[in-house]
């Protein structure tokens, strides 16, 4: 999996740098800076959230594609970064934090049997994710692809652990897609946030979408690039539209018991009665 390297001399200077830069301008114009992260389970909206609030959100600058919070947390301004595995780093994000922002994480999580049957569009001809391992790229130019990133169990562990945090809010795929303006709202009551627009519009500023499929991120399968269309409720339970998707799913339950804690915990089911009515 590609690591994230924070420990090189230069960057530890350009740390510090901006770390003297910032406590000059918060003693002086009392000048407060704020970090978005959106991460989560990959294949759950991350993208799709993160194009709703760059479409909506004035006074941030929005990193494209996937931007590892890690990379920018160090600089002046209010930024806003989306990489799904993010989610993951969140333990060392206070030591990473010398500018002492703001952070304003959003975690996506969504129905996990739509998470594993799910493919992306950079590279379709395999599940994305597993309980075990996922697809990502191996370098930031996304040129190398392996799966031996973290899967289920690994991200759904370190979501646990970082709801602990005050400045984190879990929001589900399933309500966003239902509700934007709702969820929205919710937001802004949390994170005393001042959107410009509605969520529920968002499709209609393309030209402000932060998150595209474009040039060396071109998708080879555009069927599966929703991040710009109108919000709908479409893909909600896709996983048993297929019998391939059921297959998948009872399969990867059945090697992996522990997805069954997962799926409850998110309040998606209360019994495992769904998992026996698809066992062959």
């Amino acid at each position: 999996m590609f690591s994230v390297d924070t420990a090189g001399p230069l960057h530890r200077l350009h740390l510090k740098v901006n770390s003297i830069i910032s406590k000059g301008l918060r003693s002086l114009f009392r000048y407060n800076q704020s970090h978005l992260i959106v991460c989560g389970f990959p294949r759950s909206g991350t993208s799709l959230l993160y194009n709703m609030i760059s479409a909506s959100l004035p006074g941030y600058r929005f990193e494209q594609f996937e931007g590892y919070f890690i990379f920018r947390l160090h600089r002046l301004g209010n930024l806003a970064t989306k990489a799904p595995l993010d989610v993951v780093h969140l333990d060392s994000i206070d030591t990473l934090n010398i500018n002492k922002k703001k952070l304003i994480i959003l975690i996506m999580v969504r129905d996990i049997r739509d998470v594993i049957t799910s493919r992306h569009p950079i590279h379709p001809d395999e599940y994305f994710i597993g309980h075990d391992y996922s697809w990502w790229p191996q370098d930031q130019k996304f040129t190398e692809w392996h799966y031996d990133a973290p899967g289920v169990i690994a991200i759904h562990k370190a979501i646990q652990a970082a709801l602990r945090r005050p400045d984190v809010m879990l929001i589900r795929y399933e309500s966003l897609v239902s509700n934007p303006d709702i969820v929205q709202q919710e937001i802004t009551n949390k994170f005393n946030l001042v959107f410009q627009a509605k969520f529920s519009e968002y499709h209609n500023s393309p030209k402000k979408h932060a998150y595209l499929y474009e040039g060396k991120y071109a998708a080879k399968a555009s069927s599966l690039v929703m991040e710009g269309q109108k919000s709908s409720q479409e893909r909600v339970a896709r996983w048993k539209r297929t019998q391939e998707q059921i297959e998948r799913v009872w399969k990867q339950f059945s090697e992996c018991n522990e997805l069954f804690n997962v799926l409850e915990s998110y309040g998606y089911e209360t019994s495992r009665d769904w998992y026996r009515d698809i066992t062959p």
